[in-house]
């Protein structure tokens, strides 16, 4: 985790076609670090999906903050949202 941000949380959207560990990862120690902290769920939609992980209170805080985040995670991805001293690094599945 980088000093420099004080949350970093590992999301993954649907059933992801590669494994987490080779994502998340750099090698087996650290995977069975941050294996269990990892949130699992079939949210799509970037808003709603941050105030699941606790970041924002509500969807119109992204709407007023960051309008390009209000999209829905339609296509495989690995993505990296920052908000504020967060960062929110997103694998979607199918």
């Amino acid at each position: 985790m980088n000093n420099m941000f004080k949350y970093e949380e590992n999301v993954i959207v649907g059933k992801p076609l590669v494994d987490p560990k080779n994502i998340f990862a750099a090698n087996d120690k650290e995977w069975e670090l941050i294996k269990d902290k990892i949130y699992y769920t079939e949210e799509r939609f970037i808003p709603r999906l941050m105030v699941e992980c606790g970041i924002v209170k509500s969807t119109s805080e992204v709407r007023r903050n960051k309008p390009e985040l209000f999209y829905n995670l339609d296509k495989l991805d690995f993505i990296k949202i920052k908000w504020g001293k967060r960062i929110l690094w997103i694998l979607v599945g199918e």
